[in-house]
């Protein structure tokens, strides 16, 4: 029945967007294909050969199956004299009977034929070579079909086979590789991963997926040059990264507008602070149900006021290692003292009608060593009042103080760019990641010399100093391209996402 439908569907469907002749077919690509079979040999239980061509020539050279001619079906002469414009393909499981049964020299249709991009190396020198796979199952519309005579693509077909350069097909395989290599490959004796070592090597990744596993391996060459956006799976090393003061890759990052900035430094975050000392505190905003109020005269700076507003929790004062306190007219000398005593300290305002938090230019919240930055341009900021829907928590969460005072909360970031090198192309792919990939956080980084340390111990083991790239280890990544637009340009740009270091490397 399912024949029967594919035969009527050749006859009177128009040709599938994804039909594509040899000379356009890339790596790693699901594909129908029109063409005419030269021969077929059966190779073991579970597989079949057949050898086909369409008039036109691959990208790659075609890998070879190797069999006996004598169990070859087909007219050796012809074949040979095509060498170059065949393609062989591995049929499995349901369609070997099928592919059994076909003629020598019929048209056929095949139907969600697969390529892969394998590297082929030898004590003289490495290559790669495009593999053709017709997997088991009819998922797709997965087949084969032997086309009418009175099929239009028969038609073209024929023309197509007529008008194909022979003498260009008797070539060996060897000028064919040299003529297409350097479009694809960037191979280096000193400064690249060699085609040899990724055949040869089964080492264990030093990261691994934490989803899409189900992807297959896409060498990097393919990925230069297909379209955005997708998403890949790939093995390979990391030539270099940036930047290599690894401090300098923590961020701030809006998850709304997208935006990143520079994490502030403490001098511009005390004179922020100093600038807000200058203000007077107004006395009607203090003392609220909300909070308590006291008000410190300092013996320096010309008798500077510091109120401390101490929140209430249930209408009562809390512990000091559980208050939230809000604090006008602080410097950060100050505000880090208060920090170890106090569970959280918001640096506030007086404002017209209410306390107002300070500035999103320093921290809208401070909890110990972490401070948390709200965005600007996203934020829209609500008074300190609002605070009274959170005063019956146990615990003053982040997200949640930020919620209810109007604040769009930016994350702690690493953004490293690094270059990725397979053996058969180099690739830049940017990182931007808070604590998965390398099971640290970014927002603490900065704070503990042992993290820092860890982060160092880590990218030394992907890049070993003073070691030539093949001695370094595989990194199996996921990434996606996307298209940027810079002015009147268009680019791909690629990210390294769901990926982590291995366990047994941290």
């Amino acid at each position: 029945m399912v024949e029967a439908l594919r035969i009527w569907a050749s006859t009177h469907i128009s040709p599938s967007s994804t039909l594509v002749q040899l000379c356009d077919v890339q790596p790693m690509q699901y594909f129908d294909l029109t063409c005419q079979l030269l021969g077929k040999a059966q190779v073991d239980g579970a597989s079949f050969l057949l050898k086909v061509w369409d008039g036109t020539r691959t990208p790659f050279p075609s890998w070879r199956v190797l069999i006996e001619n004598q169990i070859l079906e087909g007219d050796l002469n012809h074949i040979r004299r095509l060498q170059n414009l065949t393609i062989d393909i591995l049929v499995y499981d349901n369609h070997v009977q099928v592919a059994k049964s076909l003629k020598v020299g019929s048209f056929l249709r095949i139907y969600s034929l697969h390529t892969k991009l394998q590297s082929v190396s030898s004590e003289s020198q490495a290559s790669l070579s495009l593999e053709f796979h017709l997997h088991g199952g009819t998922s797709y519309g997965r087949g084969i079909t032997v086309l009418p005579e009175s099929n239009s693509d028969v038609d073209q077909l024929k023309k197509d086979l007529e008008s194909a350069d022979l003498t260009a097909a008797q070539h060996s395989d060897s000028i064919y590789q040299s003529d297409h290599e350097d479009s694809y490959l960037t191979l280096s004796s000193s400064g690249s991963v060699s085609l040899y070592e990724v055949e040869r090597c089964q080492q264990l990744s030093a990261t691994i997926l934490t989803d899409h596993q189900y992807l297959e391996k896409t060498p990097l060459c393919a990925i230069l040059k297909q379209k955005a956006p997708q998403q890949y799976r790939i093995r390979a090393k990391l030539r270099s990264y940036k930047p290599k003061r690894l401090f300098q890759s923590v961020k701030l990052y809006c998850p709304k507008c997208h935006s990143l900035q520079e994490v502030p430094h403490e001098n511009n975050l005390d004179v922020i602070l100093r600038d807000g000392t200058t203000k007077t505190p107004d006395t009607k905003l203090q003392n609220t149900p909300l909070y308590d109020s006291e008000t410190w005269t300092t013996e320096d700076q010309g008798g500077r006021k510091v109120v401390i507003h101490f929140v209430k929790h249930n209408g009562i004062l809390p512990l000091s290692n559980e208050c939230l306190i809000l604090i006008e007219g602080g410097t950060l000398g100050e505000i880090y003292k208060l920090s170890s005593e106090f569970h959280s300290i918001i640096p506030v305002k007086s404002g017209p009608e209410d306390l107002e938090l300070l500035d999103l230019s320093v921290p809208f919240l401070i909890q110990g060593r972490l401070y948390y930055y709200g965005c600007k341009q996203c934020s829209s900021l609500k008074p300190i009042q609002t605070l009274n829907s959170l005063a019956g928590e146990t615990s003053w969460i982040p997200s949640s103080v930020a919620e209810v005072l109007g604040v769009v909360p930016l994350q702690h970031v690493f953004v490293m760019t690094f270059t990725l090198d397979d053996g058969t192309g180099v690739l830049e792919a940017y990182l931007m990641d808070s604590d998965k990939f390398f099971q640290i956080s970014a927002s603490e980084v900065l704070l503990d010399d042992d993290l820092q340390r860890s982060m160092d111990m880590i990218m030394d083991m992907f890049c070993p100093p003073g070691t030539k790239i093949d001695a370094y280890p595989w990194m199996e990544c996921v990434i996606r391209s996307y298209n940027v637009t810079n002015g009147t340009e268009q680019q791909i740009c690629y990210q390294i996402f769901d990926t982590t270091v291995a366990e047994d490397v941290i």
